[in-house]
């Protein structure tokens, strides 16, 4: 998974997920892409950090890899996933769930496991919005 943004007109941003094919001859990584589905050699990269107090910023080169065979669920929000396999036990925030759940591209494709139906829950104000919803438009349809 990239952990920079490296050229998001070939989508090639923060959270990318590929698979190492090869290497190149200067022995940088040959990554193919899913969602664009293209190879890229992923090349170093400059992080820079300014740390309070300090006026020299910290600079590290790096190629901006990681390994993501688990990610977050927050990490996940956004993408859509072919298969996953997601354990619920600690869920800790309302629509936590359902932000998880719904980002495989089928239901065949979820593997639950660590499951407790606790973890299933929506923000009260949520629930009060579509209760409101339903009396409006029970009210207006005239029933």
């Amino acid at each position: 998974m990239l952990i920079k943004n490296i050229d998001l007109s070939c989508g090639l941003s923060n959270g990318s997920r590929g698979i190492v094919r090869s290497f190149s001859k200067g022995g940088f990584p040959i990554v193919f892409f899913a969602d664009s589905r293209t190879e890229h050699e992923v090349q170093p990269q400059r992080f820079t950090v300014r740390l309070p107090g300090q006026e020299t910023p910290v600079v590290r080169t790096q190629v901006p890899l990681q390994l993501a065979w688990a990610i977050s669920i927050h990490k996940s929000q956004g993408l859509t996933l072919d298969a996953i396999e997601l354990s619920l036990a600690h869920v800790f925030a309302d629509g936590q769930a359902y932000v998880a759940l719904s980002r495989a591209r089928s239901l065949s494709s979820v593997r639950l496991v660590g499951f407790d139906t606790s973890c299933f829950r929506a923000n009260h104000r949520v629930v009060e919005y579509y209760e409101n919803l339903d009396r409006e438009n029970h009210c207006n349809s005239g029933e």
